[in-house]
């Protein structure tokens, strides 16, 4: 069973992993900037009503909007989407987890949401929630593979799999958010390390090609 000390390891590494990718997919945002009201006497703007002048202010610093900084709660948010599509794929619904994809990764990684109020992702219900969440997700995987290959060396083969396939995926929506290759192919990497990290696999290994049949060659990769 993933351990807290698990899931927050796991969850800074996300955040290392997504943060060169973070400023392209949610990128400074610009604000109108409102029109400077005209200088009028103090009397007189009161007079009509008006407010009083704000103090003139850099523009630079008037007409950007940061996103929220990549914190280890972004990162668990990260690793939530991937658990989803471990479990999306051992219940055969991996095509509609890979379909949202591409909305749901900037979403994670702090991408505001048509009608609903910016927030900082991961602090929605508090970030306690986020980690017990990440926790409970990974206990949910764990369940699913013992229960379809009895646990041991063979599940964690088939986590192995998954993995990367869930890195494959990544790494090209990634590039349809206009990602470079190598930065998408970076990200998703280390966002598959962190997510199997959660079970005790300290670095992703190649898939393993299926045995050949006794007296014949394996088939060799090009």
């Amino acid at each position: 069973m993933p351990t807290d000390y698990a899931c927050q390891a796991a969850a800074e590494r996300a955040a290392r992993g997504i943060a060169p990718v973070r400023a392209l997919v949610v990128p400074v945002r610009r604000r109108p900037v409102q029109p400077q009201q005209p200088d009028l006497p103090v009397v007189l703007r009161t007079y009509l009503g008006m407010p009083a002048q704000a103090e003139n202010k850099d523009p630079e610093n008037q007409d950007t909007t940061a996103p929220p900084a990549v914190s280890s709660l972004m990162g668990a948010s990260v690793l939530l989407v991937i658990l989803e599509g471990l479990k999306a794929d051992m219940a055969g619904s991996l095509s509609e987890w890979h379909s949202g994809l591409s909305l749901r990764l900037p979403q994670a990684m702090g991408a505001p949401v048509a009608g609903k109020p910016k927030t900082s992702s991961g602090r929605q219900s508090g970030g306690w929630q986020v980690m017990a969440d990440l926790q409970k997700s990974a206990r949910e995987v764990l369940t699913d593979l013992a229960g379809r290959s009895r646990g041991g060396s063979a599940g964690m083969g088939v986590l192995n799999v998954q993995l990367v396939m869930i890195e494959d995926l990544l790494s090209g929506t990634l590039r349809r958010l206009d990602i470079p290759v190598e930065t998408a192919a970076h990200c998703a990497g280390e966002l598959v390390v962190a997510a199997g990290s959660l079970f005790g696999l300290s670095a992703r290994l190649p898939p393993t090609a299926p045995s050949a049949p006794s007296g014949e060659p394996a088939a060799q990769r090009d």
